[in-house]
């Protein structure tokens, strides 16, 4: 054969099984990506149909949506609930992206060994930091106790109030004065259901994740009851007698059973209905496999509250830390924050929502939507956390949008000042002290940046996301931990209510400026 030639004649050497093994992973390959990319085209299409036709139902049509003039929607359309998998759960079918998955998990495993090695190898680390976990997690009975207390009073208080408003309305000659004696009950109740539990936080003076508990399950449960009260109550108020027997159940009634509440109070879900999207069978293993994620979580989250918060500040207010080296700090709490990000959602938002809907067989498990896609802020807010944002956009947005005269930013900065108490609360109580950082960074630059990205769709905007939320977590991480060590390390100045809104640290020796 001349140089330079090749042989026409002459083939690769491939042996019949390696091919055979080779097309068919492709093939599995290309299946899973066609069968992920079908499933969101179905759920899309399911999703329209059952609007429409629920609309069609009411007798309502898209044009009576509709101004004449305006064409803007008269109201916003309700929340629907579809049959679907979590986001996460259909690209974990994906091969590459499993493989993602295996490596982080390998990841993991690697560290709680090299931890395992650690604390054998030092004892009395070991015992220090057992003693600072139990301590977070310490007086179990009375968040127990707390817990149980408020389950009880939505059951057995709550309820058969509003049953016996809802079924006896109709009988009582001034109805606006029995349905306003009502409305003034539920308030009271929502109070009590507020200040009871924050006030045993600050009297047993509870631990920081202890009082994370109650205030999350506080939040939980105020949400839920006012989804309740607030679609049920529309329905007593349109009940008549002569729809008993009705076919339609959600007519038939003024009030639904207290086994719907009961399923509604541990659903994954802040809107209420009366029915929902339901699975055939509960797959245990699958439900075990996610609470064993959640505790894995939990371990991963400990390990950078130890090595970054605990070993790096456990000495502020006694010895000053030099600028340079906080700055450095500065840097490092970037990778922590985003430890603690990750874990937090992947822990509660993918592996504990769907543990508890694979039990209750909850169809709808769209808890979140790729906010890791996200060139918007906007967008970004919508699809981190679609559990509270569904309640915010069904009880706050769609009232705030009808009474600020359709006024979508008028409606939006409400659910932000909303959101920012809520987590400020929720910060200011678990701590015993007022640092409205979260507040401050919420209620302005969370609402400024929904601005500047809106209607943002290059790469570049999903890279500033990731940085401004990075550098958000390591941001909250630094200051709440110099606040929480400096009101342990510094002396108390202020006798008054003043000390638990005035930031220690700004009156301790916490930083040293170069001379």
């Amino acid at each position: 054969m001349p140089n330079g030639t090749i042989d026409n004649k002459q083939t690769l050497s491939v042996q019949p099984g390696e091919l055979r093994t080779f097309l068919q992973a492709l093939r599995s390959d290309i299946l899973k990506d066609v069968d992920t990319k079908l499933f969101k085209a179905i759920d899309s299409l399911v999703m329209e149909l059952e609007l429409k036709q629920r609309k069609t139902k009411n007798g309502i049509t898209t044009k009576q949506l509709y101004h004449k003039d305006t064409e803007k929607p008269k109201e916003l359309p309700p929340k629907e609930f579809v049959l679907r998998n979590s986001t996460l759960t259909n690209l974990w079918e994906v091969s590459h992206l499993s493989s993602v998955y295996n490596i982080c998990l390998a990841i993991f495993l690697l560290m709680y060994l090299n931890i395992t090695i650690f604390y054998s190898l030092d004892s009395q680390k070991l015992k220090k930091d057992l003693s600072v976990v139990l301590w977070t997690f310490g007086k179990f009975h009375i968040y127990a106790a707390t817990w149980f207390g408020m389950m009880f009073s939505i059951i057995f208080l709550l309820y058969p109030i509003f049953r016996f408003w809802a079924n006896t309305r109709l009988f009582v000659w001034k109805k606006r004065l029995y349905d306003s004696i009502f409305c003034f009950f539920f308030v009271i109740y929502q109070f009590g259901l507020l200040l009871i539990p924050a006030r045993i936080i600050v009297s047993y003076n509870l631990p920081p994740v202890s009082s994370f508990i109650i205030l999350a399950e506080q939040a939980r449960l105020m949400m839920k009851t006012h989804a309740f009260v607030r679609e049920n109550a529309s329905r007593a108020l349109r009940y008549k007698p002569h729809q008993d027997g009705d076919k339609d159940e959600e007519i038939s009634k003024p009030c639904p059973e207290v086994q719907k509440l009961i399923y509604f109070l541990f659903a994954p879900t802040l809107v209420y209905r009366d029915h929902y999207p339901r699975t055939p069978i509960v797959r245990w293993r699958y439900v075990t496999w996610n609470f064993l994620q959640v505790l894995g979580c939990i371990i991963g989250a400990y390990i950078p509250c130890t090595y970054f918060i605990v070993d790096m500040f456990d000495k502020t207010g006694i010895e000053p830390i030099p600028l340079v080296n906080f700055m450095g700090i500065l840097a490092t709490s970037i990778f922590a924050g985003g430890i603690l990000m990750f874990l937090v959602f992947y822990g509660m938002f993918h592996c504990w929502l769907n543990a508890f809907a694979e039990m209750l067989r909850f169809g709808d498990r769209m808890f979140y939507d790729d906010w890791w896609n996200c060139t918007s802020f906007a967008k970004y807010y919508r699809s981190w956390n679609m559990v509270v944002y569904d309640w915010l956009y069904s009880y706050i947005y769609r009232d705030m949008y009808t009474l600020l005269g359709q006024s979508r930013v008028g409606a939006m900065l409400v659910v932000f000042m909303i959101s920012a108490i809520i987590h400020e609360y929720i910060l200011a109580m678990c701590f015993k002290f007022v640092f409205p950082l979260l507040f401050f960074l919420f209620s302005s630059f969370g609402i400024i940046l929904v601005f500047i990205t809106r209607r943002r769709t290059s790469s570049f905007w999903n890279v500033f996301l990731w940085i401004s939320m990075f550098q958000g977590w390591g941001i909250l991480t630094v200051f709440y931990s110099l606040e929480w060590y400096a009101r342990i390390n510094c002396p108390r100045t202020l006798d008054s209510w003043l000390d638990y809104v005035v930031p220690r640290s700004f009156m301790c020796d916490v930083i040293s400026l170069p001379s």
